[in-house]
């Protein structure tokens, strides 16, 4: 393998090395990797709108999106295409190089995503690379995406299903941390 190329490969015990070097070291391993792969003292500019604030049925515990937050945040529907295209066109005008929208919802309805699509196509048709986050997605609708154009897909991925109950969960942050 050349220094180049990505690695796919890594094992648990490699991981946990990294985890357990000091933070410097981890910078530098960090500093080292870049310079690998990017020209220096470059960086990508990346513009996130949220497409719709708030609501969503889950309670992770780290998210104020969740219609059982705290959070004074008030939910949202699904923008309108013109406006996300128009916020769009304004991040790229800014600099931005990547455009991402995310939804807080479980999951998309089916209904929304021929709107979806549109906003994908429309950031794509502006030169622009495309991210969604917009939860759990069926296969057809990941086709759908894809056939579309997005770029890439960010997706959280909260935990083991034996540590579940510590991320999805209606306690307070303070009973979170009393079981720590």
């Amino acid at each position: 393998m050349t220094d180049t190329e990505t690695r796919t490969d890594w094992t648990r015990d490699e991981i946990a090395a990294l985890f357990d070097l000091p933070f410097d070291e981890l910078m530098w391993e960090a500093q080292s990797v870049h310079r690998r792969h990017h020209a220096r003292g470059e960086i990508q500019l990346c513009t996130l709108l949220s497409i719709k604030t708030g609501g969503c049925v889950e309670d992770c515990g780290y998210c104020s999106q969740s219609k059982s937050a705290d959070s004074g945040l008030k939910a949202t529907k699904l923008m309108d295409v013109r406006a996300v295209l128009q916020a769009a066109a304004q991040a790229k005008d800014s600099g931005s190089q990547r455009f991402c929208m995310g939804a807080a919802w479980r999951n998309p309805k089916d209904r929304d995503m021929p709107a979806i699509v549109e906003m994908i196509e429309g950031v794509r048709a502006m030169g622009m690379e495309t991210c969604m986050t917009l939860g759990m997605l069926s296969k057809e609708q990941a086709q759908t995406l894809a056939v579309a154009g997005l770029d890439y897909y960010n997706h959280n991925i909260d935990t083991s299903p034996e540590h579940y109950g510590n991320v999805i969960t209606t306690r307070t942050f303070q009973e979170r941390l009393d079981t720590l």
